[in-house]
This record gives structure tokens, sequence and C-alpha cells, in this order.
């Protein structure tokens, strides 16, 4: 077995935001400290999507959806012609170890390339003795080993640190307690001869830690309403349902009530969550790598996609990546500017439902599928996506959508034989368990 490679750990902190993750907003964190001395850091990595399946998939294949199959979290199956970055570095003789949570079944094809592939529920934390034991796992593994480790507790309904305080925001201290844990299992690495990158797979509306963002998201969603036994977000939602009928769309106005934070980071006002929309603090996520061959001391604040994971990881272990990816190389010279597609689909089965967006040229245009949903904004003079100006930019818009129903024409449709009856039954448990549904 060739062992001259570096080894690799891959680690996907899930609903982490990089303005959160690289300084912009809340405490210091000095994991991410080591990546801007050590390494290289991209604060404008956007996701494929924001929510969980769609992102780890375009990540681990370098592809989008349309690409590899993966559509939404209930149109979960990986694409049988696709490859893995698991595939790749198995076939380079690592040992390939992923230790997982969330959607992240074996039920999604993810788990393809892997030696083994661990999954662990929900009350299984970075604070329980599975990270001694995961710390110990590492240790013994033989080299050169590529581990992929996807991290829990910053997700909403959020595990905190044992240290955390009522001063801090939630979210703030659920990421730092996830970053000092990392710090300690990076002690018991050969930095040396191993790269380590850190990433997202989306981001997150978060509560904020203002009384009036609190009262905001209980009012509109979780007042008790007499008599008909359902609470305030049921009926926002029958609302909307017959709003939409008639072509009126609310997203706009939801918009709008960003105006009431109290705070200077990007969220929205009437929810916490994801998979909604595709905003930047919902698709704007770090990427940070170290390692032997990686630059030292560089921060690009370019604009990167999640589908150049791939080819950035592959190369900085010294392998050759698929021609077939979608991604670019990272490391390889300078970034070429290209369009990053997202969309906002979560566990909605109506593809109807869902938003389709590009981020590109400095703007960012979005539509939906059978909602009278089109956005756009001028992402240098309005930074935190506020104004829609669809109305005052109609080539742009124009032009952007195109690229977007070019990027869409290519999705499968789902054929009946797809995901199997016990496939699915099994995610739809997982989802629940998982407050998705």
């Amino acid at each position: 077995m060739t062992t001259d490679r570096p080894n690799v750990l891959f680690v996907c902190v899930d609903a982490l935001r990089s303005d959160f993750a690289l300084g912009e907003h809340g405490c210091e964190k000095p994991l991410f400290d080591f990546f801007d001395r050590e390494g290289t850091t991209f604060d404008t990595m956007i996701a494929a999507a924001s929510s969980t399946t769609p992102c780890v998939s375009s990540y681990m294949t370098g592809s989008y959806p349309p690409d590899h199959g993966v559509l939404s979290l209930r149109d979960f199956t990986l694409e049988d012609d696709v490859t893995t970055l698991a595939e790749v570095f198995d076939d380079a003789g690592y040992e390939t170890n992923a230790h997982v949570t969330g959607p992240i079944t074996a039920d999604t094809g993810l788990d393809a390339g892997f030696d083994s592939y661990e999954y662990r529920t929900r009350d299984v934390t970075v604070y329980t003795d599975w990270f001694d034991e995961l710390r110990a796992d590492i240790e013994a593994a033989s080299d050169p080993w590529f581990e992929y480790l996807h991290l829990w507790e910053a997700h909403v309904h959020r595990d905190l640190p044992p240290d955390a305080t009522d001063d801090e925001i939630e979210y703030d201290a659920s990421v730092r307690g996830v970053a000092e844990k990392l710090e300690r299992l990076l002690e018991d690495i050969d930095l040396s001869n191993t790269i380590v990158a850190v990433t997202g797979d989306h981001g997150e509306t978060i509560h904020d830690g203002t009384l009036r963002h609190k009262a905001a998201v209980i009012g509109l969603n979780q007042v008790p309403i007499p008599l008909v036994g359902k609470r305030t977000r049921h009926v926002r939602s029958d609302v909307e349902e017959a709003l939409r009928a008639k072509g009126i769309e609310l997203e706009d106005f939801y918009n709008s009530l960003r105006r009431f934070s109290g705070v200077d980071f990007p969220n929205a006002f009437h929810r916490v969550g994801h998979s909604y929309h595709v905003y930047d603090y919902l698709t704007r996520v770090p990427f940070a790598l170290a390692g032997p061959g990686v630059p030292e001391g560089r921060s690009v604040g370019d604009q990167v996609r999640q589908v150049d994971v791939f080819p950035t990881l592959l190369s900085a272990a010294g392998l050759d990546s698929p021609s077939e990816v979608s991604g670019q190389d990272l490391l390889d010279g300078r970034i070429e500017h290209r369009p990053a597609y997202m969309r906002g689909v979560g566990s909605e089965q109506e593809r109807g439902r869902w938003l389709d967006g590009v981020r590109y040229d400095g703007w960012k245009f979005v539509t939906g599928r059978d909602r009278n949903v089109r956005q756009l904004f001028d992402l240098e003079s309005d930074p935190k996506e506020r104004h829609n100006v669809v109305e005052d930019y109609p080539d742009v818009a124009a032009r952007l959508e195109e690229m977007v129903e070019e990027h869409v024409a290519r999705e499968r449709e789902l054929g009946e034989d797809d995901v199997s009856e016990e496939a699915e039954q099994r995610m739809t448990s997982r989802l629940e368990e998982l407050g998705y549904l």
C-alpha cells in the first residue's frame, strides 16, 4: 500500500455560517485563526442548497444536484454513475472512514467508497464519550487515511458546550463549542502529514438573542389558536397557500421584516432554521484547509462553490480528479469566477414549491417553479439582500434566469424505482426524528 500520501481529515459542521465561523460576527474561534495562519480560507463558498443532503452530495461528488441526483431531503439517492470522494481515496489505497449523523444515512448512497460508515443518533454528540472514541479511532487508523466527520451540534435544536452562558447567542455558543472540540482533535493528529479541511453544508437563520426577534418568532409561529388546535405557523401557512393559489407570494414581505432586526448580521425575522430560501445567510459557508502543500496565510474573498471542494481536496492530496466534475481546483493558481447554483427545497416533495437561484457576477437571482417568486439582488450595493430590484434590471434578471433554467433542465424525473419503499420509510422516520417533518 502507498504510504507517502498525506492523510485527510474532512469535517462538515452542519449549519455553519461563514460569518460566524470566520469572525465577521460572534466570538473569536481559535480553530479558524489556525487556518488563517497555517492554511487557506475561503469566506464565500456558496452551497448548492440550503438543506443538508443535496449539499453533502455536491461536495462529495463535485457536481450539482441535477447531475448527482440528490435533489432534496426526499429525493435522496445518488445516481449510480457518479464518483464520490471516498471512492477516489479508496482507489488510491486510503483507509476510508465516515462518522455521520442527521439525514446522511447509507440509504443516500453516500457510503460509497467508505470502508466504514458509522451513523450515530441525534443524542450522540461531541460532548459524549463518542468523541473520545472518535479520537482513538483516528489515532488507530492506518496511513494513509481519509476521515469524513459530520457534526450536528450547531444545527437547529442545538447542543451547547457546558460552559455556555446566557450572554452568548445560542448559535454562536454552539459553534464555539464544536470549534474547541475540533482543536482538541487536531492535537492528536500529525499535522505535518495531514490535510485538514473544515466547511459547512449550509447556513442558518438563528435566534439572534434579542427580545424583539424572540417575540417575532414566537408570535408568528408558536402561539396556540383557541378552539382550532392550531398554532400561528399553521394559520400563516394556510393563508400563504390561499394567497399562492391567487398568484400572490409573501416572500418579499417576509424579507422586508428584516429591517426590524436589532443585530448587525443578516438574519430572517420571522423564523429560525434553513431550507426555505437561498439568501446568503442560508447558503454562504466557510471552507478552510491546511496541511502539506496548502498555501499558508492565504485568505480568499472571491466567490467559490461547494462543488469545488471535491477537486480541491484531491489536489491537496496529490490525486487527480475525474474530468466530468463541475468543480475547480481552488489551489491551482487563479480562481475562475463561475456561476454558483443553489436551491431551496428542504423536505418538500412538491417540486413546484422549490426555489432555484444563481449567484454570479455580483448578482443573485432567485425564481420559483410554480410560485410567483422572482427576486434579484445587487450584492455589491445590497449585500444583505433586502431590496428586490428585479423590475429595475430586467436584462440582468433575464440573463440569470436563463442560466437557472438551463441548470434545472438537466434534472431527472423521479422514477418509481429510484427509492425503495423501505428506504423511503426509513428516511421519513429519520426526518421526523430530526424535526424536518
